[in-house]
């Protein structure tokens, strides 16, 4: 492969590893907001008195 192949290869590699490390970074967080979006959910479902039922309350209109 001449120098320049190998600088091409090079900068692809580095796209697709930063590419990646993103993807898993953007995960990660996903992840944790969901973790953080159940947790509210119980304390709000516990401070209603539903304990966990689901659907909306029925005095909702």
């Amino acid at each position: 492969m001449s120098g320049g192949a190998q600088y091409v290869v090079a900068a692809y590699a580095v796209i697709w590893f930063l590419l990646l490390a993103y993807v898993v970074v953007l995960g990660s967080r996903t992840a944790r907001v969901g973790r953080r979006l159940e947790a509210i959910t119980r304390v709000l479902d516990r401070r209603e008195g539903r304990d966990g039922e689901s659907g909306p309350p029925e005095d909702a209109a």
